[in-house]
C-alpha cells in the first residue's frame, strides 16, 4: 500500500494492477472533462503497458453539451455503471473521486485497487493497494500527464486533446486554482493536441433550453451583500447548475456565487468565489454535511436528497441558503434582485 505521489509512482501503480480480473475505470457520476480525460488516459496506459483492456463505468449522465462533443471527437466510450459485475476479482480504479462520497456509484463497502485525485483526502486510505492524492494539483488530468510521461508511450492526438481540455475546463484555462504543475501539463501537451477538435469542444452547439436555464438563473438570481445566489428549479442535467455558478460569478460586486437545481430526488449545489482566505469545499461541507459535499479554495459543489415533488426542493434550497449566509455571517433580509 502506497501513497503514491510524484514522480517514478507509474511502476507501483501497475503493479497492483498486474494481476488477473476485469479492470473497470470509474470516475465521479456525471462525469466532468477533467474526470473523462483522466479515466479515458489510465485506460490507454494500462492497455499498452500491461496489454490489460478495461471499461470506463458511466454512473449518472453526461449532460453538458462541451462534455458529450468531448466524447464523440475524441471516440470515448462509456458503459453503464449497472452493467458491471463488481466480483471480488473486479480492480477498480477510482479518479477524480474517492470512496465513501456521495458523487460516485462504487458500491458500498468495495474497495478499489486505485484512488487517483486531487481533491483532500476524504477517504480511509490504508486497505487500498495504491493510491495517488495530490490536492496542491488544480487537475487529475495533470496527474494522469505525468504518468502519460513517464510511459514513454506515444502521446496520441486523442489523449492529448483530452487532458489538454481536461485540465482547461477544469481550472479554467489556468486561471482557478492552477499550480506549476497543471501549467507545465499543460504546455506539454498543447502541440500534441488536435486544435480543430478542441475548437469544437469548447464551442459545442445547445439546445434552446440551455439560454431558458440561464434566463430563470438571471431572472431568480438574488444579491446578499457579497453573495448571489440563483434557485433554478428543475435542470436537464446536473451540470448545469455549476455552469450557472461560474456564470454568475462574474458579477462585478460580489465575491460568491451559488447555485442550486433540483435533478431526480437530490438538491445540487454549486459553490464559487473569489475569495481566498476562506475555503469553499470546506464551507459546503459544514452546511450539506462532511459526506455530501466537497472542493477546494475556490470551488465547491455537493448534492442532498430531497422530498420528491417541487415544494420538497424549494424547502431544501431555502434551508440551505439560510445555512450558507450564516457561514458567511450575512443577514437574508440584505437581498435584493439581480435585475428588475
Amino acid at each position: 500500500m502506497a501513497n503514491s505521489s510524484g514522480k517514478g509512482v507509474l511502476a507501483t501503480l501497475l503493479g497492483a494492477l498486474d494481476r488477473p480480473g476485469p479492470f473497470v475505470i470509474l470516475p465521479h457520476d456525471n462525469p466532468d472533462p477533467d474526470a473523462l480525460a483522466s479515466a479515458v488516459t489510465l485506460q490507454y496506459i494500462v492497455r499498452h503497458r500491461l496489454k490489460k483492456e478495461s471499461v470506463i463505468a458511466l454512473g449518472g449522465i453526461v449532460g453538458r453539451a462541451e462534455n458529450r462533443t468531448m466524447l464523440k471527437y475524441l471516440n470515448i466510450s462509456l458503459v453503464p455503471v449497472n452493467e458491471i459485475a463488481f466480483d471480488d476479482d473486479t480492480l477498480v480504479a477510482l479518479v477524480d473521486t474517492q470512496p465513501g462520497r456521495i458523487n460516485n456509484s462504487l458500491p458500498a463497502g468495495f474497495v478499489p485497487t486505485i484512488v487517483i485525485d486531487h481533491h483532500p483526502a476524504y477517504c480511509d486510505t490504508h486497505l487500498i493497494p495504491f493510491f495517488d492524492l495530490r490536492e496542491e494539483y488544480g487537475a487529475t488530468s495533470s496527474i494522469l500527464t505525468e504518468y502519460l510521461q513517464e510511459s514513454r508511450l506515444e502521446v496520441e492526438t486523442k489523449i492529448a486533446t483530452a487532458l489538454f481540455y481536461g485540465i482547461a475546463a477544469e481550472t479554467q484555462h489556468l486561471g482557478r486554482e492552477a499550480t506549476a504543475a497543471d501549467i507545465h501539463a499543460s504546455q506539454f501537451l498543447y502541440p500534441h493536441t488536435n486544435k480543430r477538435r478542441l475548437a469544437r469542444i469548447e464551442n459545442a452547439r445547445v439546445p434552446r433550453e440551455y439560454f431558458r436555464a440561464f434566463r430563470d438563473a438571471i431572472e431568480e438570481a438574488v444579491i446578499y451583500e457579497k453573495v448571489v445566489m440563483s434557485s433554478i428549479g428543475e435542470v436537464r442535467y446536473p451540470d448545469m447548475v455549476a455552469e450557472v455558478a461560474d456564470f454568475l460569478l462574474r458579477l462585478e460586486e460580489v465575491e460568491w456565487a451559488v447555485a442550486m437545481g433540483y435533478y431526480q430526488g437530490a438538491l445540487y449545489v454549486s459553490l464559487r468565489t473569489t475569495c481566498r482566505d476562506v475555503n469553499a469545499g470546506d464551507l459546503l461541507q459544514k452546511v450539506l454535511g462532511s459526506h455530501h459535499a466537497g472542493g477546494h479554495d475556490q470551488i465547491a459543489g455537493g448534492r442532498i436528497r430531497v422530498e420528491e415533488g417541487g415544494v420538497g426542493s424549494e424547502k431544501a434550497a431555502v434551508q440551505v441558503k439560510e445555512r450558507l449566509l450564516q457561514e458567511l455571517g450575512i443577514q437574508s433580509c440584505s437581498a435584493t434582485d439581480l435585475v428588475g
